[in-house]
């Protein structure tokens, strides 16, 4: 089996972060494409430490958990769980805003995997099966498989980069093509106060609000410069300006009439008037 990764989420992640992280955003956007396990607003993928060491045959129990709970740590991946069954432990991944704001500026896209360089090859296959963990393997082996390791450099304060990922990640807005001693004082002034993570995530939520790209009743459209105002950095990472939840139209009936019966019983005084 050949496995891979993508370089760029290397670079930043780290080699065995980058292949567990190809592997979940590959099944990730297939269950997404699917219209397959979505909860609390995010598209998920499954699989135990078992099924994890069926993957990753070289990497211990102890070094998967390791990964999986370093993404976790850096906010990349967050873990929950939707069994059916309430013995079955069976954990479940999704990405984060803040990940997938990273996958975005590492410009990694499964439609594109096909067509990518040397860079990617076919991604891992899954074991999306529910497995029964009851069974305690905390257990070690006292020799492990030697798993390459890069070392992560300390990460500098870029702001060419951060120009650079809200042009690649607000692809709807005008680019921006100068960086003004003005706008590197706003800039330093947001990550001082809210952290590099957090701007990643207002490109992101910017990049994907309708609202803020102009498709409103005036055709007003925001700027990096108003992004990055701090009133309304701040409203833009807590969700101000995402997207509102349309209601399919088959369902639109349904949630008119118990509206109206809520409101009736409301009236009724009934609890829910109290």
């Amino acid at each position: 089996m050949n496995y891979s990764f993508d370089v760029d989420v290397a670079e930043k992640l780290g080699v065995n972060a980058a292949i567990v992280v190809q592997n979940l955003q590959f099944w990730i956007k297939k269950n997404e494409a699917n219209d397959k396990h979505f909860h609390d607003g995010r598209y998920w993928t499954f699989n135990s430490i078992k099924a994890w060491k069926d993957l990753f045959p070289f990497w211990t129990d102890r070094q998967i958990r390791k990964i999986l709970d370093d993404l976790i740590e850096k906010r990349i991946i967050i873990k929950g769980n939707y069994n059916e069954l309430k013995y079955d432990r069976t954990l479940w991944y999704a990405f984060t805003d803040y990940g997938i704001s990273i996958l975005h500026n590492c410009q990694m896209k499964v439609t594109d995997l096909s067509n990518r360089s040397d860079r990617n090859v076919e991604p891992i296959p899954d074991i999306n099966t529910y497995i029964n963990t009851d069974v305690n393997t905390d257990k070690e082996s006292t020799t492990e498989a030697t798993v390459i390791e890069i070392a992560e450099k300390p990460e500098k304060l870029d702001l060419d980069n951060v120009v650079k990922e809200f042009n690649q990640v607000v692809s709807r807005l005008p680019k921006v093509t100068t960086l003004t001693p003005k706008r590197r004082n706003t800039i330093q002034q947001r990550i001082k106060e809210h952290g590099r993570e957090a701007v990643s995530i207002c490109f992101f939520k910017t990049g994907k609000s309708d609202f803020l790209c102009g498709i409103n009743d005036r055709g007003w459209m925001a700027s990096f410069d108003w992004i990055l105002k701090p009133e309304n950095f701040v409203r833009i990472v807590e969700g101000v300006f995402d997207n509102k939840v349309t209601i399919p139209k088959n369902l639109q009936g349904a949630v008119s009439n118990l509206a109206n019966q809520m409101s009736g019983k409301k009236e009724d005084g009934d609890i829910f008037g109290l």
